[in-house]
């Protein structure tokens, strides 16, 4: 892979490589983003770019065909490190052996390049330590600090490193992806795309627990239910999973759901559902529902999630919305 083979990133792909041509290479990046995004596949790009000894005409991507290129792949280059999270996240002792490593000059390539992986999980006692290294870094070296958070670094490291957004890739590009890369169908490609948050990694990520969601059961005994009794709230309410997380995918998962009646009610050419294998079903469903009611139910549900993301008693807020729901 080169840059030319990334999935989107074009603008900071095109700041990296504006560097390269000028030749004003930092020593310090931080690449910020959600997790899964692609920050890390980017890193290695340019960490083989600036290593290449391919001698290609294009001096701003990598030839993907040297030694050099291709002990970057397999994690095999001496001159290219990169640290990861032990357990939580990154501890002192690594970065103070990557200070070590940073202190001798590249081995075999140009520069010596440090991928510091999840730098916004980094131990209390760890920002000074780093912030030595970030003040006065060593000469032929790029450190490139990988995060999905600024809000969890402090600001003299930020101070020192120049920042590149990375931004939620379109939902086409995920689900093209899915299909032409993983060989997924489309069906599961959009569904999986759509609850990405523009993160390939994180599609991939949810992949096993999507399917295990009833969605016709969750879209005929639920989203599509109009007045649910109050017996039928209760035994929904106690059939959902117990870990947050999974229970607000089930959430997104619904909220797709009720989006495609919205445009099953809407739209003549349902082309656009998420859920297409369904389609029979909610076209039945939709009868019973007005365009009103079925924007309230998707409000109502926006705000549940909000109130679960913020740690609130998500039986109580799940038992309001069904509630809420039977009233609409």
């Amino acid at each position: 892979m080169s840059f030319k083979n990334v999935l989107g990133h074009s603008k900071p792909i095109a700041l990296l490589q504006r560097a390269i041509r000028n030749e004003k290479v930092a020593n310090s990046y931080l690449f910020l983003g959600s997790e899964g995004i692609g920050k890390k596949i980017v890193a290695l790009q340019f960490a083989k770019v600036l290593n290449c000894l391919g001698g290609t005409a294009d001096k701003e991507d990598a030839c993907d065909r040297c030694l050099s290129c291709k002990k970057i792949d397999h994690s095999l280059h001496p001159d290219v490190l990169i640290i990861e999270p032990m357990g939580q996240g990154i501890k002192k002792e690594q970065v103070i052996q990557m200070q070590r490593e940073l202190a001798y000059k590249p081995y075999e390539g140009k520069r010596r390049v440090c991928i510091l992986t999840a730098a916004d999980r980094m131990a209390h006692d760890i920002p000074n330590t780093l912030l030595k290294t970030l003040e006065e870094p060593p000469l032929h070296s790029v450190i490139i600090l990988l995060a999905n958070n600024s809000r969890f670094l402090l600001a003299t490291i930020l101070s020192r490193c120049q920042p590149i957004r990375f931004s939620p890739l379109p939902f086409p590009l995920v689900s093209k992806w899915l299909m032409e890369a993983k060989g997924l169908d489309e069906a599961e490609a959009q569904l999986l795309a759509s609850l990405s948050d523009g993160s390939p990694g994180k599609a991939l990520e949810i992949q096993g627990e999507i399917r295990q969601i009833p969605r016709e059961e969750l879209l005929k005994d639920c989203v599509g239910l109009k007045s649910p009794s109050f017996e039928r709230i209760g035994r929904w309410v106690e059939s959902l999973p117990s870990q947050r997380e999974n229970l607000l995918l089930m959430l997104e998962v619904a909220r797709t759901l009720l989006r495609d009646l919205v445009v099953v009610k809407t739209l003549k050419n349902n082309k656009k559902l998420i859920h297409s294998d369904l389609r029979p079903v909610m076209e039945s469903l939709v009868t019973n529902w007005s365009l009103s009611s079925l924007l309230k139910r998707m409000d109502i549900l926006h705000q549940t999630t909000l109130t679960i993301k913020a740690n609130a008693n998500t039986n109580l807020a799940l038992e309001a919305m069904m509630l809420s729901w039977a009233e609409g």
